[in-house]
């Protein structure tokens, strides 16, 4: 037992590390994230890292993966990661004398500083830098008191709506009055913005972005519209489980059926999934839903299979839960030779109290190890 035991341990070590996808970094020249900021009216995170610097893969392995990080992220900058000792990395390095690793530098099209910060840390003090670093941004101050002197000229309104955005507060009220001051939405400039302040699919914005679709696609393209679309109705599921408002889910998939119909079925699962996760109990009603998703959508993916699995082992002890685990970790051993899958099971078994199974999963692991 005392064996199990230690297994148990390590095992629950070892998961600490799987997330979510967390941070999109983008790939290419600071010039061109430069150019990309500018048009996407963001900022530029850039994580300066050695290929040596421990803290550093910590980071990228721990922190940037989880996906509550991701979601501020990818939100409000244009992410790099640059290596201060290859390509551009020893002009960066030298231009804004990083000395340090990680350092985590934001600079705004101009390539000027707004915000630094060094050293490794955990996933709720990073976000906190991000959130810092917009607030040195927030140069909406200025617009505000022109607002109350009476502008509510396009141009203004515009320029204020971005800039709020810029610095991480809410935009809505000033977007809709630009949008009221429109009397052709279909204009590049007016399509960009129904693109860029539809983050939410219960809002008027969202519905002109559908009611454009043609032209949102023609701008964007298909792939890039599609994922706009699920990105406002996740934000719309994610405000019902802050909010407790569960009515929010059943717009979101009423809005997922109106602007991707195709994808509308197995949306309705992930947003009913994605709402009773958030309530963090692993209950049968759960089970029931991520099994029907996973046998209709995701039959063949071992990944799937082991991430559910996985979620609900690392969530809860109801021997019936995990027996429904137990099931799914075995699948996704059975699609896939992955000594993660073969840990997963052993551990699941282990909360089991099923020592042969355990046994049996511990000795595969390691054969495919070696």
């Amino acid at each position: 037992m005392k064996n199990l035991l230690f297994l148990s341990v390590c095992l629950l070590a070892t998961f600490q590390s799987w997330a979510a996808d967390g941070i999109q970094f983008f790939e290419g020249t600071l010039d061109e994230a430069k150019a990309l900021a500018v048009k996407e009216h963001k900022i530029i995170f850039i994580d300066a890292y050695t290929s040596w610097c421990g803290p550093c893969k910590r980071m990228s392995k721990e922190v940037f993966t989880k996906e509550e990080v991701g979601t501020f992220f990818n939100k409000h900058f244009v992410n790099m990661k640059i290596d201060m000792e290859k390509g551009e990395g020893p002009n960066v390095a030298q231009k804004y004398s990083v000395t340090s690793y990680p350092t985590f530098l934001f600079v705004n099209e101009k390539g000027e500083i707004v915000h630094l910060a060094k050293g490794g840390r955990p996933a709720d003090q990073f976000v906190a830098v991000g959130q810092a670093a917009l607030s040195k941004n927030d140069n909406s101050a200025e617009y505000a008191e022109k607002y109350e002197e009476g502008d509510r000229s396009p141009e203004f309104l515009l320029a204020y709506a971005y800039e709020l955005n810029k610095g991480g507060k809410s935009s809505l009220s000033i977007a809709n009055q630009y949008l009221r001051t429109q009397e052709d939405l279909t204009t590049e400039e007016n399509i960009d913005f129904l693109y860029d302040f539809a983050t939410e699919a219960d809002s008027k914005i969202f519905d002109l972005l559908v009611a454009n679709k043609t032209k949102v696609i023609a701008r964007k393209s298909k792939e890039s519209y599609e994922n706009k679309v699920q990105e406002a109705c996740d934000a719309t599921v994610k405000k019902a489980i802050e909010f407790k408002v569960a009515n929010l889910v059943d717009e979101a998939k009423k809005q997922m059926k109106s602007a991707n119909p195709s994808f509308a079925k197995q949306y309705d699962l992930l947003a009913d999934i994605n709402y009773n996760k958030g309530q963090e109990i692993a209950d049968a009603n759960l089970t029931k839903l991520l099994e029907k998703y996973l046998k209709k959508y995701a039959k063949d993916d071992a990944e799937e299979w082991h991430e559910e699995a996985l979620y609900l082992f690392r969530l809860t002890d109801d021997k019936k839960v995990l027996a429904k685990a137990a099931e799914w970790a075995e699948t996704a051993n059975t699609l896939a030779a992955n000594p993660v899958y073969a840990k997963t099971l052993a551990a699941i078994n282990v909360k089991l109290s099923q020592p042969d199974v355990v046994n049996k999963a511990a000795a595969k692991a390691k054969n495919m190890r070696n």
